[in-house]
């Protein structure tokens, strides 16, 4: 059993004869870069500084299912590793005394069930074995503190209450409406037909359950533009994993001059600060959206069989969810209809999810890891 981990912990602890480099620095992702959103804004604050011993910092990125001489001694040699996901090697590995380890988690927030509550009793085992090699944990307030120090099998005392990294891209400047109009004019030169319609950003997430992992049987594509197209232009992003799970052909419902599938599109923040409302489910998008105060609502056709046999959530899904709960298709075009947006909600929850809001998370946190 965890043949791969043991074999990755095997070739990391060979390449430990190493002396460690006091400026390099780690960040283990994968092969996507699904999980550098975090980094980049780390790597970009270090970018500048310099090491008591006067060395600029140099950062690598070492996907964590690529075994290969080069990343294996740079790993090896690293004094600052940072995580953003479970990295199960780690409980193979001997990492150096002085060697700081940091856990981060890629979604920000709290909202659905993760981690030690969402793995089988071998993988918790090594859980726990690993939260005792990790120095510190990331957390955007000390609310949640409890909850993730316990997913990740840590002591409470490791987490550091400071935000998350790559939501410092929300300064001033990237809510101001010029910068929303130049990213609105953007997609316009390839997508004219936007005109001066209101951008709905569609984002479910992955469910296990295959059946519910096919949308377009539950948002009805047609009826939907049928009657509010003259106002709204939809953008869809769905998550990469449904089309392996799924029997749904997404391209054939997705081609329409009034959709805009903006999957592939690179820059997903810039996806949320150019949409007017969000339509999600559990996609932990929606904590990232509500720091822009803008519509949020919850498209939840499967929510009873979400709770029951797939992850569960840890706040009151009826209460302390930003937005709109609706569970069908008539539901949410009569709510677009009436324009009943809640947004009370919003500073409830970003009152209890967030410690600071105010873009300096990645300094407050390369501040305290790099004091020495």
């Amino acid at each position: 059993m965890f043949l791969k981990h043991k074999i990755y912990g095997l070739f990391f602890n060979i390449f430990r004869i190493f002396p460690l480099k006091s400026n390099k620095v780690s960040f283990i992702t994968d092969k996507k870069g699904t999980f550098e959103g975090n980094f980049h804004y780390i790597a970009k604050e270090l970018s500048d500084r310099k090491t008591k011993e006067g060395k600029l910092f140099d950062c690598y990125y070492i996907p964590k299912d690529n075994i290969s001489i080069k990343n294996m001694y740079n790993l090896a040699t690293s004094r600052y590793v940072f995580l953003a996901d479970n990295f199960f090697p780690m409980a193979f590995m001997k990492f150096h005394k002085d060697v700081i380890i940091v856990q981060l988690w890629h979604a920000s927030g709290l909202f659905k069930k993760f981690g030690y509550d969402f793995v089988d009793n071998e993988y918790k085992q090594l859980m726990e074995i690993i939260g005792e090699r990790i120095n510190y944990l990331l957390v955007s307030s000390k609310n949640i503190s409890e909850i993730y120090a316990h997913n990740f099998a840590m002591d409470i005392k490791k987490t550091i209450p400071f935000g998350t990294p790559k939501l410092d891209y929300y300064d001033g400047f990237r809510k101001s409406e010029s910068n929303k109009s130049r990213i609105r004019d953007k997609f316009k030169k390839y997508y004219p037909n936007i005109k001066d319609k209101k951008i709905v950003l569609y984002a479910p997430t992955f469910r296990e359950t295959p059946k519910y992992n096919n949308v377009f049987d539950y948002f009805d594509l047609k009826k939907f533009i049928d009657e509010l197209s003259d106002e709204y232009i939809l953008f869809v992003r769905l998550h990469p994993k449904m089309k392996n799970f799924s029997d749904m052909n997404f391209d054939y419902f997705l081609n329409n001059p009034n959709i805009v599938n903006v999957g592939d599109y690179q820059d997903e923040q810039e996806l949320l600060i150019v949409s007017d409302m969000l339509i999600t489910d559990y996609s932990s998008f929606m904590a990232e959206y509500s720091l822009l105060h803008k519509p949020i609502v919850f498209f939840t056709y499967d929510l009873e069989n979400y709770i029951k046999n797939e992850r569960g959530f840890y706040i009151d899904f009826d209460n302390d969810i930003p937005g709109n709960v609706v569970s069908d298709i008539d539901q949410l075009i009569s709510l677009f209809k009436s324009k009943e947006f809640d947004l009370t909600r919003i500073d409830k929850f970003l009152d209890f999810q967030f410690e600071y809001l105010d873009s300096n998370a990645t300094k407050r946190l390369v501040d305290f890891v790099f004091k020495d």
